[in-house]
């Protein structure tokens, strides 16, 4: 019985692990705000408004098709988790080297997490999106995580939601 079951839990837990950040170097700085989409537009060969227009048809309420995210996305992603994120969630999510904040921001890379990205799926994504876009606030109104929806675009904020599901 156990030799039947092993396999199929080795598959259960290679199928957790969503696919990993790329590796990016110290020179890749994030875009945020309207730097966006000039650099978004020269990587597709588009122009600014064409890539606005394109980030403006992104879902908000689940995650964009599948391959919408390219490489250049993802880098961006891990640019602005090294450069932002990791200031609270640490550079592997699990707060390392973060300072001590109370309430702790979220433990991510985690055995459930990645659970939760494998039977939550989109809703779990879509969930982590608005956290992302809006913020998060304690029952008392204390801001717990600011929101970046203003500052940066729909494909960074998806971006984002990729990165941690790799983390």
């Amino acid at each position: 019985m156990a030799r039947r079951v092993a396999p199929l839990v080795l598959l259960l837990l290679a199928s957790c692990a969503g696919p990993r950040p790329p590796v990016i170097g110290p020179d890749m700085t994030p875009h945020p705000g309207e730097a966006w989409f000039a650099y978004r537009a020269a990587s597709l060969g588009i122009t600014e408004q064409e890539a606005r227009a394109r980030d403006a048809d992104l879902p908000t309420a689940g995650p964009p098709a599948e391959g919408t995210l390219d490489l250049t996305v993802a880098r961006e992603a891990a640019a602005l988790w090294r450069d932002v994120c990791a200031a609270c969630h640490g550079l592997e999510g699990k707060l390392e080297g973060a300072p001590p904040m109370e309430p702790k921001p979220k433990v991510w890379g985690t055995f459930g997490v990645r659970m939760g990205f494998l039977f939550g799926g989109d809703k779990m994504r879509a969930g982590i999106y608005r956290s992302i876009a809006e913020g998060k606030r304690a029952p008392d109104g204390q801001v717990t995580m600011p929101g970046w929806g203003a500052a940066l675009s729909r494909e960074q904020l998806w971006g984002l939601v990729q990165h941690i599901e790799g983390l």
